[in-house]
């Protein structure tokens, strides 16, 4: 329910941004799927309200960030070794993303369910948490990633990250079982997926962009019910 919360803000966003474009969904299309989610819980005279939110939260980063702007100065950056000038500049924005981001949240809570309304709170704090190792250390982790090709790792393991999640997605059988796993079970579900993409990233040409994801893995799994992992104490030590 937390990530269902989080996707269906997105969708807001993605529906209602006019300069905002998805390649696989026109934005007319995205926009009947919000109104119909409205529609499914008692909120029909909410779709305005939720799609002011949505226009809200990219004006919001907006005045934040420019990504044209972002990409060229971490090109003129990237051979000078100034990236981290660059993002501790943004990492100091952070407080106000935060806020963009909690704002659309509580924008779209008309339209979600009443058990999605529940982890609102907890959508909130894993973007926050998202954010906070993103700019540790105003921003030397993002800086690090861009230097040694992180997103070039991403985007050429794309395909080969999809089949992890595929898996995941086969070994439970209906949306019914996947409601009843154990905290310890979907724990263990969501330690093969890491595992599986860390795999992944580690055939690239170098170790940083699966040494990020792991650990940024465990900082959210940290973050959550989830027991102690083995595995975990025993990369540590």
């Amino acid at each position: 329910m937390l990530m269902k919360t989080i996707i269906f803000a997105i969708l807001a966003v993605g529906a209602l941004a006019q300069e905002f474009t998805l390649q696989r969904l026109p934005s007319i299309e995205l926009k009947n799927m919000l109104t119909t989610q409205c529609q499914k819980n008692g909120a029909e005279d909410k779709v305005d309200e939720v799609e002011n939110s949505g226009k809200a939260f990219v004006e919001c980063v907006k005045g934040l960030i420019d990504v044209d702007t972002l990409k060229r100065e971490i090109e003129e950056a990237r051979p000078n070794g100034a990236l981290d000038e660059v993002f501790k500049k943004y990492c100091a924005k952070t407080p106000q993303l935060k806020s963009c981001i909690h704002n659309l949240l509580d924008g779209v809570t008309p339209c979600v369910d009443t058990e999605a309304k529940g982890h609102i709170t907890e959508a909130k704090n894993a973007t926050d948490l998202l954010i906070d190792f993103v700019c540790y250390k105003d921003g030397d982790r993002i800086a690090l990633f861009i230097a040694e090709g992180g997103p070039q790792c991403f985007q050429s393991k794309v395909n080969e990250i999809k089949t992890c999640g595929d898996t995941l997605k086969n070994s439970v059988s209906s949306v019914e079982e996947a409601k009843n796993l154990t905290i310890e079970q979907r724990c263990a579900k969501y330690d093969e997926l890491v595992t599986c993409v860390v795999g992944k990233l580690e055939t690239c040409d170098t170790p940083t962009p699966s040494n990020m994801f792991e650990s940024l893995a465990k900082y959210v799994r940290n973050s959550t019910p989830c027991p102690v992992s083995t595995t975990y104490i025993i990369s540590i030590l």
